[in-house]
């Protein structure tokens, strides 16, 4: 009888000490959830002023645009809309001065999530990574602005290709070397940012 008393004794305890622990971890989720979201927010908007100059920024909802897969023979999204995370409509003194499209492509080790701004001209005003998880020292590179400045003042006529040597084409791309897997993935989202911005630009015309 003891046994089972000590048994019953252990089980209640563990789940005071379980049912405790959830109520304790859960008030910490409670107070950290918007000063995290505030930080995502902050990150956000700084990247977004990094890529492209504006007054303001305002959110465009995706759903009023015709995202879908590319039915002409191409096998490529264009652009992909799981990879769009979210455009934003730049404005200065009240008119539009271009678009900030937030993509999310699969690099090596995981997503590889960049912001991406082209002017309403349809030229790429610049490039940056605000968060990743590839390899130090390789892929891991693709955060350098001395790399990702290859980018800037790209058109948005033509699709950009990476090569493994210096370019010789406008549309071109050096890849970082050794990590040939994370350009591409950067590219490929600068590409469905293009894609996503004609579409954008040619609904708004």
């Amino acid at each position: 009888m003891e046994n089972k008393n000590d048994i019953l004794k252990t089980g209640i305890t563990l789940l005071l000490i379980t049912g405790i622990a959830a109520i304790v971890l859960g008030f910490f989720n409670y107070i950290t959830e918007k000063p995290i979201a505030k930080q995502k927010e902050n990150t956000n908007m700084e990247a977004m002023k990094a890529v492209l100059k504006a007054d303001q920024y305002t959110k465009i909802d995706l759903s009023k645009y015709n995202f879908k897969f590319d039915t002409s023979g191409d096998p490529k999204l264009s652009p992909d809309p799981k990879l769009i995370e979210e455009i934003n409509e730049g404005k200065s003194g009240g008119n539009v001065s271009g678009y900030v499209i937030k993509v999310a492509p699969q690099g090596f080790s995981g997503p590889v999530e960049e912001m991406i701004g082209i002017d309403k001209e349809g030229k790429i005003t610049g490039i940056t990574i605000v968060n990743q998880s590839e390899t130090p020292g390789l892929g891991a590179k693709s955060i350098d602005p001395n790399w990702n400045r290859q980018y800037k003042d790209k058109k948005t006529d033509k699709d950009l290709t990476v090569v493994k040597t210096a370019p010789s084409q406008d549309n071109q791309i050096q890849a970082i070397t050794g990590a040939t897997i994370t350009s591409k993935a950067v590219t490929k989202g600068v590409n469905t940012a293009i894609e996503a911005f004609k579409v954008i630009a040619g609904s708004n015309r």
